[in-house]
């Protein structure tokens, strides 16, 4: 029993590490929980199935450390490692707990509905999902536009449940309900995919260097001006290749009352110029405070519009900047968010529904490491919503997606200059997701307190 409890901790967590949070192996999310929800749906020991699944759930979260280990006081990761293997336990020996008490099918519908009530309700942190790795795979994620997110979540958990029980109990009809629904998860993204409507197309233009941090803390004007110096051939490229939109990343400068109105002049002139759309990242210190915003320069000429970050990461941003709290859409239903903006399915979504977009220009500054985890975030949030994004990180990614999660084009930024143009669709806009937002999620809440309800009952009336 002890072996047999270790290797399925140990075949778990590598299934976590290489498959959930910066994981990348989409195909193996659907596998990677079976091993420790066939330990938990047999007769041994509970407080050793919650043990096992806790260890498997951290091995799996420790490829995050490379990434934001830096970020945060070790006090802060030792929570976050703690509370996180703790729920995903807690949710298998609950997901156990309904199995035996009411149901094998209980148990099943069960642990999708808890693994997805618990996503939904840390996306509000901006908690990696289960379901990140999804959007390497874009058949696996078209049941976002119409539930939102946690239809793929829900999916995940269910699949892997009916697979375990069934293999557990040698039941040829769970393994099948399973298999099945992995397969229709699957055919109806392939439907969806090939019924997609053609759309007027944008070619865009990405650029990005990981050279220098012009819009660090010290209010110099020398690396800012160097900074955009060096993106200056880089867009004259860009547009000589067709770009008419060129989106550059997340502070790639920094404007002071000294020189803002200075910078500003000359980018608004490159644009016309060069009869570009053109976003720019900047760290703008006001009057009064300092902020992380896009800018937004037509090629028509005029004012540019302005878009203030309104998720700071905590502790790295929040501490010295001031969020936003507007959206920005153009007339063509082209919007603009910054990088951590995009990791909140609410509340994108909320946007979407105020602003209708169809394309958003995405400003963004990654770790390395989670490079091409955060783009999936972009990725995901295009499908739920029905837009496509063109996102220009620094130390990531730049990436071209349409609002059905296919990538147009890629390529990792550089530590001189890194460019890509494309020609990228406009989403259809107005998903069903859009229109009835977290229903989904809240049935699968509802769904657990019945579920509980039910087991709890059954067990009373079993003691008496």
């Amino acid at each position: 029993m002890r072996i047999a409890t270790i290797l399925c901790m140990i075949l778990s967590g590598i299934g976590f590490f290489l498959s959930f949070n910066l994981g990348d192996q989409w195909w193996l999310a659907w596998l990677a929980p079976i091993p420790m929800l066939w330990l938990a749906f047999g007769p041994g020991p509970r407080i050793l199935a919650f043990a096992s699944a806790f260890a498997a759930y951290a091995i799996g979260l420790g490829n995050v450390v490379p990434a934001y280990g830096h970020l945060f006081p070790f006090a802060v990761l030792a929570t976050i490692f703690l509370i996180l293997p703790a729920t995903f336990a807690i949710i298998v020996l609950n997901a156990a707990f309904i199995a035996r008490r009411v149901a094998p099918w209980a148990g099943v519908m069960a642990f999708g509905a808890l693994w997805t009530a618990s996503d939904y309700l840390l996306s509000f942190a901006g908690s990696f999902p289960a379901f990140v790795s999804q959007a390497g795979a874009p058949l696996a994620i078209q049941g976002a536009a119409y539930l939102g997110p946690w239809a793929v979540t829900f999916l995940l958990g269910a699949v892997a449940a009916a697979l375990a029980l069934g293999f557990k109990q040698k039941s040829l009809p769970l393994i099948a309900v399973g298999l099945v629904l992995f397969a229709a998860n699957l055919g109806f993204g392939a439907l969806r995919l090939a019924m997609a409507p053609k759309t007027e197309s944008v070619r865009i233009g990405l650029a990005s260097s990981d050279s220098d941090n012009a819009a660090g803390e010290i209010p110099a004007r020398a690396p800012s001006e160097r900074a955009l110096a060096r993106y200056a051939p880089v867009m004259l490229a860009l547009a000589a290749d067709g770009a008419r939109l060129i989106v550059l990343p997340e502070e790639v400068a920094r404007l002071e009352p000294g020189w803002r109105s200075q910078f500003l002049a000359r980018e608004q002139a490159e644009a016309l110029e060069s009869k570009i759309d053109l976003v720019i990242g900047f760290r703008d210190r006001g009057t009064d405070a300092t902020r992380n915003i896009a800018l937004f320069f037509p090629a028509a000429g005029g004012a540019p519009g302005l878009y203030t970050k309104r998720r700071l990461i905590p502790g790295a941003e929040s501490d010295e900047l001031s969020p936003g709290n507007g959206t920005f859409i153009r007339p063509d239903r082209t919007g603009v968010q910054i990088c951590k903006d995009m990791d909140f399915p609410t509340a994108v979504r909320a946007d979407a529904l105020a602003d209708h977009p169809n394309l958003l220009a995405v400003p963004a500054w990654d770790f390395d490491a989670d490079g091409w985890a955060h783009a999936r975030f972009a990725i995901l949030r295009g499908v739920e919503d029905g837009f496509s994004v063109a996102r220009a990180a620094r130390r990531g990614l730049l990436t071209l997606t349409d609002a059905y999660g296919r990538v147009i084009a890629v390529k990792p930024s550089a530590p001189g200059m890194a460019s890509l143009v494309g020609d990228l669709p406009r989403g259809p806009g107005d998903t069903l997701y859009m229109m009835i937002g977290d229903v989904f999620a809240w049935i699968c809440l509802a769904a657990v307190l019945l579920f509980n309800l039910v087991a709890w009952r059954a067990k009373s009336n079993l003691q008496t």
